[in-house]
């Protein structure tokens, strides 16, 4: 089947991750550990699938939300998360949102979740409960990452319920404007993952502009990385190191910006992809450049999410 036709060539992010789908030649996991259910919130019925692992609970839970046009399957699919859950034991769930976006935080009148003022943060926290509850899940260890649209949410969510999430990752998503006059209660680490030569979500931020339509403003990246360091209460001093440049030919190369925080719940990383642009590091080879610009082989967002929620359990 033709991932492409599947899900229409509109949006940017959905042609680049069907993209990703035929070049990686992803395999389908076991049916038997896919579950998929949908709960009545707000008067509509709100649909997830979710991954689970064979070993014995209590599990952690990785939440991954999808960006603009997508849905939870694609990510499912072919992100790589259900190996990871797989191999380290630990719940994958893969929500949908209400039409093509998430309802992020922007001021965004072309997004009908934003005009019908459909509620995600409540969806996503009761799906969480719910999860947690029925399939053995680790209330002390709740995970949220997202890919632009649904980095944003991400965001959103650990600055709305941050005693329920443990840690946030954001991939080629960064803060909505409207959401820098929030504060979270307690800490919530953090990874942003960014490419500098993104033109859909920009490094520098501002108004994101589709044609005519004004699809909201956010943070720049730095300034995102700067607000949540300073929400974190992480008053160290930066640093910057380069990692390896794992493949010479995609044009990228990846470093750590990071703060120097007096205790591992402030951590708030940045991975710079110096070249790349509105992409998922990792995945695919030989892609197209076309509006998503370069992606980098030199990093596994995926990896690295699993890796920095992993650091961050429950004392």
């Amino acid at each position: 089947m033709n991932a492409m036709r599947l899900i229409g060539k509109k949006c940017v992010c959905v042609a680049v991750i069907a993209a990703w789908a035929v070049i990686a030649g992803a395999t389908q996991p076991d049916r038997e550990k896919i579950v998929r259910g949908s709960l009545r919130i707000g008067g509509l019925d709100r649909t997830w699938e979710l991954f689970l692992p064979s070993s014995p609970g209590p599990y952690p839970l990785v939440i991954v939300l999808h960006g603009s046009g997508a849905k939870g399957a694609i990510m499912r699919s072919f992100m790589g998360f259900n190996d990871l859950a797989e191999q380290n034991g630990f719940l994958a769930l893969f929500p949908d949102s209400i039409g093509p976006y998430w309802n992020d935080g922007r001021s965004d009148n072309n997004s009908p979740s934003y005009r019908a003022g459909v509620d995600d943060v409540e969806f996503l926290t009761r799906l969480l409960g719910h999860v947690v509850a029925e399939y053995h899940g680790d209330p002390a260890r709740v995970y949220i990452a997202g890919f632009s649209n649904g980095g944003m949410m991400a965001l959103r969510l650990g600055l709305a319920i941050p005693g329920k999430v443990a840690a946030v990752a954001s991939v080629s998503g960064t803060l909505p404007k409207p959401l820098a006059l929030r504060v979270a209660r307690v800490p919530v680490p953090l990874l942003l993952i960014h490419g500098t030569e993104d033109r859909t979500v920009p490094w520098g931020g501002g108004k994101l502009v589709r044609g005519k339509m004004n699809r909201g403003e956010v943070l720049s990246v730095l300034d995102t990385l700067l607000f949540w360091a300073w929400n974190n209460g992480c008053a160290g001093s930066a640093g910057v190191s380069p990692m390896p440049d794992l493949d010479s030919r995609d044009g990228t190369r990846a470093f750590r910006m990071f703060f120097e925080c007096d205790d591992p719940v402030r951590e708030t990383t940045l991975i710079a992809i110096q070249g790349g642009g509105h992409h998922w590091p990792g995945i695919g080879r030989s892609l197209p450049e076309g509006k998503a610009g370069k992606v980098s082989l030199d990093v596994s967002a995926t990896d690295l999410i699993w890796e920095f929620f992993s650091r961050h359990r429950p004392r």
